[in-house]
C-alpha cells in the first residue's frame, strides 16, 4: 500500500498550462492494482497455509504419527519391564491402553492406563490372590484379554478369558502347570471397565475376536468345536465342529501339543488340525485346510497393515524369502505371491492406496489387491518404511531415501554420516531417524524435511537414554544401564 496525501485549498494553486494530464489517474490505478495483487498473494498464501494446516491435522490422526518434538526430549515417566510389556501388548482404547496386571499377591486385574501420564483410568478385578501366581516367572498366564480391534485401532469392547489355572516357566527352565478347574469369558466396557456380560466355558478353551464376534474353541479326543457368541449378550450365533485329525508329521508316541493354534486373521479364523492350518469364515464355513509347512519351512503371521493372514516361505539354503498374501475368502487362486520379505509400514497415511512393500536385494512395490508388481528400486532397505504424502521413505546402510510412491523414482537421498538406528518415525512434518545404539555423542533424534530431505535439527536424547523408538504415537527410550523404559516428550 502507498500513502496518498490529500491537499485542501486547491483553488489557491496556480492553474497549470492546460488540462491536468491523466498521469495521476494512471498512478492511482497502478496503486490500486498493486494493492489488489498484494491482497491476492496474501489470499493465496492463506489458502496454502490453510491447506497445509489441514494436511498436518489429518496426519496427526494417522496411527503411528508422533507429536512434533521440540528442541530437546524429556522423560515424562518411566516404566518397569512389566509395565513396558503391558504397554507393548496392551489394548488400544484411544487415550488409554488396557492390559492384565498381576499384583504382588498374585491377583490379576485388567487395568486401563493413560498412555501419556501413566495414571490409572480404571481397573477391573479378574482373579483373586494366589501364592503360586505371585512367584516371579519369565512366562505365566491365568487371564488373557483382547480388544475388538487389531493393533493400531481403538477397541469398542474388551473380551477376557479368565481361568484359575496357569503355566509358569521358572528361571531354570522348569515348567509348572496348574490345571484350570474353572474358566469363563468376561466382556468389559472400555469406557469404565464394568463387566457387560459373563458366561462359563470349558477349561483350556482359547478365545478369538472375529467380525464383532467372540469365537471360543474346544479340542479333545472327540474333535474340534468352535462356537461364535454375541459379545454383548453371550448368545450363540453359530457352531462348527470337525473330527480331530492326527498330525502325520508328529513323532510316534509324541504327546499332543499343549498350546493349540487358534487366532483370527482379517476375515477368517485360523486353527490347526492334523498338522495343517484350517480357515473358517466369519459365518462358520470352512474355506481352506491346505496350508501346511513346506520342505523349506513356512511361517504364518498377520499383515500389520490389514490384519490378513500372511505366509512367509523360506526356500532352500539361499536365504530367499517369498511372502504370500493369502486370499481373504480362502480361495487359493486368490493368493498373491511376492518376492522378498515383507516390510513393516510404520506409518501409512493412505496417499498411495493398496501399496505393499517387500525387499530382497532390492525394494519392491506391489498392488495388494492383485499381487501385480508396481515398481522395483535399486535400494536395499532396512526393516521398515513410511508412506506419507505420496512418498515411500526407507533407510539404507548409509542414507535416508524418499521415493515416489507411484513410480519408485528417487525424489531425494540424504547421506547419514552419523549412522542410522532403529525404526523410522514421523510427526507429519519430518522424517525422524534415531541414531545408532551407543552413539559417541549420547544419541539423538535427527529430523529431516519430508519434501527435501534437508536436515532440520538434531534433538539430543535425555541423560541415560541410549536408544529411542516410536510406538503407537509415543516416543520410547531405552538405556544400556537400566531395564526401565522411558516415555519421552
Amino acid at each position: 500500500m502507498q500513502q496518498v496525501e490529500l491537499l485542501e485549498g486547491a483553488g489557491d494553486l496556480e492553474p497549470g498550462p492546460g488540462p491536468t494530464p491523466p498521469r495521476r489517474r494512471r498512478r492511482r490505478w497502478a496503486v490500486g492494482s498493486a494493492a489488489v495483487a498484494v491482497l491476492a498473494l496474501a489470499g493465496t498464501q492463506w489458502v496454502v497455509d490453510h491447506r497445509e494446516d489441514a494436511v498436518r491435522a489429518r496426519l496427526a490422526a494417522v496411527p503411528g504419527v508422533v507429536p512434533p518434538p521440540g528442541d530437546s526430549l524429556e522423560v515424562v515417566r518411566t516404566l518397569s519391564p512389566d509395565e513396558g510389556e503391558a504397554l507393548w501388548t496392551g489394548i488400544d482404547l484411544g487415550a488409554a491402553s488396557a492390559s492384565v496386571v498381576v499384583a504382588e499377591d498374585g491377583s490379576r486385574a485388567l487395568t486401563a492406563t493413560d498412555t501419556v501420564s501413566g495414571g490409572t483410568v480404571w481397573s477391573t478385578p479378574l482373579l483373586g490372590p494366589d501364592a503360586e501366581r505371585a512367584v516371579p516367572s519369565s512366562s505365566s498366564w491365568g487371564a488373557t484379554c483382547q480388544g475388538s480391534a487389531p493393533s493400531g485401532r481403538v477397541s469398542t469392547f474388551v473380551a477376557c478369558l479368565v481361568t484359575d489355572g496357569f503355566q509358569r516357566i521358572d528361571d531354570d527352565g522348569a515348567a509348572l502347570v496348574l490345571p484350570a478347574p474353572t474358566a469363563s469369558i468376561e466382556v468389559l466396557d472400555p469406557a469404565d471397565g464394568h463387566v457387560v456380560v459373563r458366561w462359563p466355558v470349558e477349561a483350556g478353551s482359547p478365545l478369538a475376536v472375529l467380525a464383532d464376534q467372540l469365537l471360543v474353541g474346544h479340542r479333545d479326543a472327540r474333535g474340534i468345536e468352535v462356537v461364535a457368541h454375541d459379545p454383548r449378550t453371550g448368545d450363540e450365533r453359530w457352531r462348527y465342529a470337525e473330527p480331530l485329525v492326527p498330525d502325520p508329521g508328529a513323532s510316534p508316541g509324541a504327546a499332543p501339543e499343549r498350546f493349540w493354534t487358534f487366532f483370527a486373521a482379517g476375515d477368517v479364523l485360523a486353527f490347526s488340525n492334523g498338522g495343517a492350518l484350517a480357515l473358517l469364515s466369519s459365518t462358520g464355513e470352512k474355506v481352506r485346510d491346505d496350508l501346511r509347512p513346506g520342505d523349506g519351512g513356512r511361517a504364518f503371521s498377520t499383515d500389520p497393515t490389514t490384519g490378513d493372514l500372511v505366509m512367509t516361505v523360506y526356500a532352500g539354503t539361499d536365504d530367499h524369502e517369498t511372502t504370500v498374501l493369502l486370499s481373504t475368502d480362502g480361495d487359493p487362486g486368490g493368493d498373491r505371491m511376492l518376492d522378498g520379505r515383507l516390510l513393516a509400514t510404520v506409518v501409512d497415511d493412505g496417499t498411495v492406496p493398496g501399496l505393499v512393500l517387500t525387499a530382497d536385494g532390492r525394494l519392491h512395490a506391489w498392488d495388494r489387491a492383485t499381487g501385480r508388481p508396481r515398481w522395483t528400486a535399486d535400494v536395499l532397505p532396512g526393516d521398515d518404511a513410511l508412506v506419507v504424502r505420496g512418498r515411500v521413505y526407507v533407510t539404507t546402510a548409509s542414507s535416508l531415501v524418499a521415493l515416489d510412491g507411484r513410480t519408485g523414482e528417487t525424489d531425494w537421498e540424504t547421506p547419514a554420516d552419523l549412522g542410522l538406528g532403529g525404526p523410522l518415525a514421523t510427526d507429519g512434518r519430518h522424517v525422524l531417524v534415531p541414531s545408532t545404539w551407543g552413539a559417541a555423542d549420547g544419541g539423538r533424534l535427527t529430523a529431516y524435511d519430508l519434501a527435501t530431505g534437508a536436515e532440520v535439527r538434531r534433538i539430543p536424547y535425555p541423560p541415560g537414554v541410549t536408544d529411542v523408538e516410536a510406538y503407537e504415537g509415543l516416543l520410547m527410550g531405552w538405556s544400556d544401564t537400566s531395564e526401565e523404559i522411558s516415555v519421552l516428550d
